[in-house]
């Protein structure tokens, strides 16, 4: 009779088992570049090197589990750098900056809760280790339920997503792969064909420390498909302790599109050192031949007088205003090449990428990339630019 149950447990389990489907999958990028500092930076900012190497090592690691109408997934996201700018500097002297865009964004949890993360930084090296997302999802009926450590994607920008407070994009770094993750609620709402809502609840323990106090995001995005071609975006809730509102349109036309976002930001609620803040951009995509695709974004970010004018912060380049153009053509199946140009219209401050793309094998890539600011304008109304320096380099990647 024991040994029955027991087989009779071992075949329900597995026949439940059986029902389970997991994935895994993943990618892993090795880059190198060298570097020239600006003379500006060294003389007004305290970045008295010349000439440096960069390493890094990244990749992710990502697995799922979907059962009936559940699923469980998570990522580990690791990433080693190495080069003599992460070397400690006694006061008064301040770290070196440029590392921080080598390995925008660092922050790789945009609202946090838990400490699902170890870093170790030495004289000429930094290592993280993060547990980036880690959900659990369950679909019902018309609605979905998320809780966990979350990725937060919506918005059309790739250089300027203002609407998107919790993911930044990436468009204009080195780093492909890479996503940011939010612990918290989400509630999916589909209301009809057309119209989808998103609630989010978020914690965020970062800003005083993590010490245990919670800065809560209460957030809704909404999604309304007027048209086949017209479509709505509405976000509006309180996060980082600023009351915000804003949306996107998009059009589509027959091989282009155009959208647009705004946001507009309170003052802080809990103090008065602050002002509002604005946030808006115009995009255009377009793909102009089979092998010719071409974008535009043109941004407008209200300077925060009250944010420190020498760092990198949210943005991976620091500049009120901005125009965008970036150009891929496949010249081989093989073989893609890409240009962008990005100019500050306000101080002239001219930024040039370029990106040559190779297949060189099932599931890999190899690229060189060159990043120079080509015109470095006036720094009167925005020093940060001074710390952006002149990079080439090439990378490597596969994805499993």
């Amino acid at each position: 009779m024991k040994t029955f149950l027991i087989a009779l447990l071992f075949l329900s389990s597995f026949s439940v088992w059986s029902q389970v489907k997991t994935e895994v999958s993943g990618n892993l990028e090795a880059q190198a570049r060298h570097s020239w500092n600006g003379e500006a930076a060294k003389t007004d900012l305290a970045q008295n090197w010349d000439q440096e190497d960069f390493y890094m090592l990244y990749g992710n690691l990502n697995g799922k589990m979907q059962f009936k109408e559940s699923r469980l997934e998570a990522n580990v996201f690791g990433r080693h750098a190495q080069s003599d700018l992460y070397r400690e500097r006694g006061a008064p002297y301040p770290p070196f900056y440029a590392q921080q865009m080598y390995t925008f964004p660092n922050k790789l949890v945009a609202r946090e809760v838990f400490n699902l993360s170890q870093e170790h930084q030495g004289d000429n090296y930094k290592n993280q280790y993060i547990l980036n997302k880690l959900y659990y999802e369950w679909d019902y009926e018309e609605h979905r339920f998320m809780a966990g450590r979350i990725y937060i994607n919506y918005g059309l920008g790739e250089i300027f997503n203002p609407i998107n407070p919790f993911n930044q994009p990436t468009g204009l770094t080195t780093i492909q792969q890479v996503a940011q993750g939010n612990d918290g609620f989400n509630f999916t709402f589909y209301k009809n064909d057309k119209h989808t809502i998103d609630f989010y609840i978020l914690g965020d323990k970062s800003i005083n420390g993590y010490d245990g106090q919670i800065q809560k995001t209460i957030w809704a995005h909404g999604e309304y498909q007027y048209s086949n071609d017209l479509q709505f975006d509405y976000v509006i809730g309180e996060d980082q302790n600023r009351d915000k509102l804003g949306g996107q349109v998009r059009y589509n036309f027959a091989e282009a599109m155009v959208f647009m976002q705004t946001l507009y930001q309170t003052a802080y609620t809990d103090r008065s050192n602050s002002h509002n803040l604005w946030d808006a951009m115009l995009g255009y995509d377009q793909q102009i031949t089979n092998k010719w695709h071409i974008r535009t974004e043109g941004g407008y970010q209200k300077k925060n007088r009250f944010a420190n004018p020498t760092t990198i912060n949210d943005r991976f380049l620091p500049s009120e205003y901005f125009i965008a153009i970036a150009n891929q053509y496949d010249i081989h199946p093989l073989v893609k090449v890409g240009a962008t140009i990005v100019n500050d219209i306000k101080s002239g401050f001219t930024y040039l990428i370029s990106r040559n793309t190779f297949n060189i094998g099932q599931s890999s890539e190899a690229e060189i990339f060159a990043y120079i600011p080509a015109a470095k304008g006036s720094h009167i109304e925005n020093p940060a630019q001074k710390l952006v320096t002149t990079d080439v380099g090439m990378a490597l990647r596969t994805f499993f």
